[in-house]
């Protein structure tokens, strides 16, 4: 069965940094959200580039997020340490309810071009389109990639706001009516913008 990766910093880090344990199949830091085979080497196009990307995720670039997955909800907080021309480091924190963190950050390193490669979606299995979406962060233009997994049901969605280059702002996996995991942005802050 081809695994659908578990999202963004996966998009960025997106999936494999922080603290949150992942599950069997998920994505290592720098592979794409979807296991794209030799057979399905032709892709959608990325939502973003690799320079539009670098140019979003600034040093002290922050994101709160909501993770559900199997049946257990977190929040987290990226954090962009350091950048480079090449390369990114994140911080991934989980935190409590009053926004405090629990145990210890990790930290993952990752090149721009790894990070717009997280959203590499089959064209054979993904269908992009662009939406209009009420999301935690407001009302946002952008694009949703469906991806269908051919042998069990799963569906995947990523939603990709137009204006907030990076990570999806909403990601969510289903086998029919199951929510196998869910990602939401909560919050998102630039330091060079109020």
């Amino acid at each position: 069965m081809r695994q659908v990766g578990i999202m963004f910093l996966s998009l960025m880090v997106w999936v494999g940094c922080g603290p949150a344990p992942q599950p069997e199949g998920a994505v290592e830091q720098g592979q794409p959200l979807i296991d794209v085979g030799a057979a399905e080497a032709e892709s959608l196009p990325h939502p973003f580039s690799a320079d539009e990307i670098r140019d979003e995720w600034i040093v002290g670039f922050q994101l709160k997020l909501r993770r559900v997955m199997q049946g257990t909800e977190s929040v987290e907080r990226w954090t962009v340490v350091s950048a480079d021309s090449d390369a990114v480091e994140i911080e991934s924190a989980a935190l409590d309810g009053d926004g405090n963190v629990l145990g210890e950050a990790s930290l993952a390193r990752s090149t721009w071009v790894e990070l717009r490669d997280h959203a590499t979606f089959p064209a054979a299995r993904a269908e992009r389109e662009e939406a209009t979406r009420d999301t935690e962060l407001g009302r946002l233009d952008g694009w949703v990639y469906t991806v269908q997994e051919d042998d069990d049901g799963t569906v995947s969605e990523f939603f990709f706001a137009k204006d907030l280059p990076g990570a999806p702002v909403e990601m969510r996996t289903t086998r029919g009516e199951e929510l196998m995991m869910e990602l939401v942005q909560l919050e998102r802050h630039r330091p060079d913008q109020p």
